[in-house]
């Protein structure tokens, strides 16, 4: 989803030292991928609304984007809601006569009524329910409707949407053509014109070497409920332009040449003034892949160097599954970095995987461990929870690597950020 700055500036810099998270592409894209096999699971979970009640116990959110295009990937009949605070519902987006498209890309072509769906079986586990406005490509026509002509009855358009899905909030994920101010006014109007409305944003992670953050972020962080940022690839991984080999979403680890993680981003962000318990990190439920001989992370990368893999490409559905790369893989070549606290795989020689698209001798990943990291240092370090990009593809098929169970991503979630 997100940088299109960081990806096309690097570590050179491009004459801006603004941040961060305007535009971009990626992560939070509108393309629709093959559908996957929605396994169902039948892992012993705690009671149906302790997700939402955990997250009071903690002040941690954990708010899981559902995408429409993937929906077959992880019914709503299967959802494991006790992993969850929010879940998002994705994407809402703004046709080209500034009225609603609410048609959410949903693969069965019911996208209202899943819409609905999923906010009732939502709210029966006492999880809160928010629509994602935007994604990637979807900024223009958003940029049109938030103008100050037509602010006012695009406000009011997303209200009555809200109200008549039966949601709770929204995701602002305007990220391109993005103009701040208007950003700023747009959430500034939505939360007078409905108070106890829900408002988020996810916004991108910050290159320490060239940017930092413009003040009106902070005024928008005064307008919403939650602040998150999306620390994971492509924001965190770049090849060539300076930067070594790196992982999907680092814990820490930053330098020059890895110049981006979760701690120095969010501590980048709570020193210019956004409160701490109201910025959260993001992970993403996917594997990377690098090529042109990278085995491993900080080493230096070149224009021959790719990272393939990625949203789409490789969710840990995949990743995990039975007879997969990481399945058959030696118990040598799986690794964890002490520092990004991120696990890795790492080949001797170049190994063939579909999802990579090429021959790779190093995949990134995330799994139970990391997930738990991530969740201590949120609590620990007090801030206010994690996005996931998507939770569609980290449920996990019957029969996955190491006899894990189809929501146990879900339950490493549940564990990490919301067990008191």
């Amino acid at each position: 989803m997100r940088t299109v700055l960081i990806l096309c500036c690097a570590l050179a810099g491009c004459g801006s030292t603004d941040v961060a998270g305007g535009d971009g592409g990626g992560a939070h894209d509108l393309a629709t991928p093959a559908p996957g096999d929605g396994a169902a699971g039948d892992f012993a979970t705690p009671g149906a609304d302790s997700g939402a009640d955990g997250g009071a116990a903690t002040g941690q959110w954990v708010m899981g984007y559902y995408v429409g295009y993937d929906i077959h990937a992880y019914p709503i009949a299967q959802i494991d809601w006790t992993g969850l605070t929010h879940i998002i519902f994705s994407p809402l987006t703004v046709k080209s006569d500034l009225t609603l498209d609410l048609s959410f890309s949903d693969e069965n072509g019911t996208g209202q009524q899943d819409a609905m769906a999923l906010a009732q079986a939502a709210h029966a586990h006492n999880v809160k329910a928010l629509v994602m406005l935007g994604g990637a490509g979807a900024g223009p026509n958003i940029a049109t409707a938030a103008s100050a002509p037509n602010r006012a009855a695009f406000v009011s358009k997303l209200v009555s949407a809200v109200s008549t899905l039966g949601y709770d909030g929204i995701d602002l994920d305007w990220e391109d053509s993005v103009n701040l101010d208007d950003l700023v006014s747009l959430a500034q109007a939505l939360r007078a014109a409905q108070p106890g409305l829900i408002l988020t944003i996810p916004a991108g992670a910050i290159n320490g070497n060239f940017q930092t953050v413009d003040p009106r972020w902070v005024t928008l962080a005064q307008s919403l409920d939650r602040f998150m940022v999306q620390t994971y690839y492509p924001s965190t991984a770049v090849t060539g332009q300076g930067w070594s080999s790196w992982f999907v979403a680092p814990l820490s680890g930053v330098t020059g040449s890895t110049p981006i993680a979760i701690d120095d981003t969010l501590q980048r962000y709570a020193a210019a003034g956004i409160p701490k318990a109201k910025l959260g990190m993001g992970l993403a439920f996917y594997a990377i892949c690098y090529t042109g001989g990278i085995t491993g992370p900080r080493q230096p990368t070149s224009a021959s160097t790719n990272i393939v893999g990625g949203d789409n490409a490789y969710p840990l559905a995949a990743f995990f599954a039975a007879g997969g790369t990481f399945d058959t893989a030696a118990a040598s070549a799986k690794k964890v970095d002490a520092t990004a606290q991120e696990p890795y795989l790492t080949f001797a020689s170049p190994v063939t995987d579909s999802h990579c698209g090429a021959a790779t001798q190093y995949v990134s990943y995330e799994d139970e461990a990391s997930i738990l990291a991530k969740g201590a240092f949120s609590k620990q370090q007090g801030y206010g929870g994690v996005i996931i990009w998507t939770i569609n593809e980290g449920w996990l098929p019957a029969n996955a690597s190491g006899g894990r169970a189809p929501n146990a991503l879900m339950q490493a979630l549940r564990q990490g950020f919301l067990a008191p």
